[in-house]
C-alpha cells in the first residue's frame, strides 16, 4: 500500500489496536507517560519512523518499509 500522509498511518495504527484491543490509554500505560503523551504523537503532523516502531512493538508488531521504484 502507498501512504500519501499521516492520517492513513494513523489510520493503520488504530486498525491494529483494534485487531488487537488496544486503547491509547493502554499503551500509555505500557509507555508509563501520561495519555495525552500518546494523543499528542497521534495528532502530530510527521509522525516518525520511531513514533510507529515503539507503538507497533507495544502490541507486538513490526514496521516493515519497502522501497519501490515508480512505472
Amino acid at each position: 500500500m502507498i501512504y500519501k500522509d499521516n492520517d492513513q498511518l494513523v489510520n493503520e495504527l488504530k486498525k491494529v489496536m483494534i485487531d488487537t484491543n488496544t486503547k491509547q490509554v493502554d499503551i500509555a500505560n505500557m509507555m508509563e507517560v501520561p495519555k495525552q503523551a500518546i494523543t499528542k504523537i497521534f495528532n502530530k503532523k510527521n509522525l516518525t519512523c520511531d513514533d510507529m516502531k515503539k507503538l507497533l512493538s507495544l502490541m507486538n508488531y513490526e514496521l516493515h518499509i519497502d522501497f519501490v521504484k515508480k512505472i
